[in-house]
């Protein structure tokens, strides 16, 4: 099957990226609402997407009630959005979200979606957009989403991480242990989607690049992935990375009172997102021009 561009035949086209958009059940529709207030022709989203707190869900356990938000709530709004402004939307789950629940999405990727993890698709003429939505080890009880990071750094120094946790198997959790000697790891996925990149793209990583003001929670403490930041630096050394976007850390740009980090001479950004139903939705809009990235930061 041959998809359109995301951005084709529209100069210098307008783009919104968020993230974490489970931080409320109105995101979502903030999110719709301003990219059809602002007539962006791409929407794209680095990855949780399912509320945190369903409202008036009637299934009785998390899996099936992630699944039923999806099929009557998710789908029905990005469709109904689709039906006032037919452009490309990107987007994937995130280590919330349940894995289980994502054959709902695939049945409509290429249409009325596009899904981003360890995939690649032609954002314009000049430019690829490629994403990766798996995080490195974290305190947290699913573990769908977690791999170790690297061989010689399963998971930044300092962090407070739990190897035991469930992933979501035939519509239930299942117990499981992370392995942190694996050889199955962020650093191996990517290394495998770099045989990919053949021209300037945009990287779409839920997790943000380690040590930067991408990756800070409350305490202080950097928790990125090691991996992402080895990546980046490679192809912006390399000069064919754009611009990266995160999420992952709702709190880093509040903590660290910046939105974006430069690594060698790409910009990273996570605008960070906000929690609970009175919180503001968080998002950045950005023109592509060619193979430049018009922002105002």
């Amino acid at each position: 099957m041959c998809l359109p561009r995301a951005t084709q035949q529209v100069p210098n086209p307008m783009l919104l990226y968020t993230s974490d958009i489970h931080a409320s059940p109105s995101h979502l529709f903030s999110m719709l609402s301003v990219a059809e207030n602002e007539k962006v022709n791409c929407i794209i989203v680095g990855g949780d997407i399912v509320p945190h707190e369903i409202s008036g869900s009637s299934a009785e356990d998390p899996i099936q009630a992630q699944a039923l938000y999806l099929r009557e709530v998710f789908i029905p709004a990005i469709r109904d959005f689709k039906r006032k402004r037919d452009i490309v939307i990107y987007l994937d789950l995130g280590n919330d979200d349940f894995a289980y629940s994502r054959p709902i999405l695939e049945k409509e990727n290429g249409g009325l979606i596009r899904l981003l993890h360890y995939s690649k698709y032609e954002l314009n003429d000049w430019v690829d957009i490629i994403g990766y939505m798996n995080v490195p080890p974290t305190p947290f009880s699913i573990k769908d989403w977690e791999k170790p990071d690297c061989m010689d750094r399963p998971y930044a120094r300092g962090q407070t991480i739990s190897e035991r946790g469930y992933i979501s198997i035939n519509g239930s959790l299942e117990p499981m242990v992370l392995d942190l000697s694996s050889h199955d790891t962020i650093e191996k996925d990517l290394e495998r989607l770099s045989e990919r990149i053949e021209r300037p793209f945009i990287f779409v990583s839920h997790a943000p690049p380690y040590d930067t003001a991408l990756d800070m929670i409350y305490n202080g403490l950097h928790v990125g992935s090691i991996a992402i930041r080895r990546f980046i630096e490679e192809w912006s050394k390399k000069g064919l990375l754009i611009v990266s976007f995160h999420g992952h850390i709702h709190e880093s740009p509040n903590r660290t009172g910046s939105i974006y980090s430069k690594i060698e001479n790409s910009l990273c950004i996570n605008p960070g997102q906000g929690n609970g139903m009175a919180s503001k939705f968080r998002y950045i809009l950005f023109e592509l021009s060619g193979e430049r990235l018009l922002i105002d930061l």
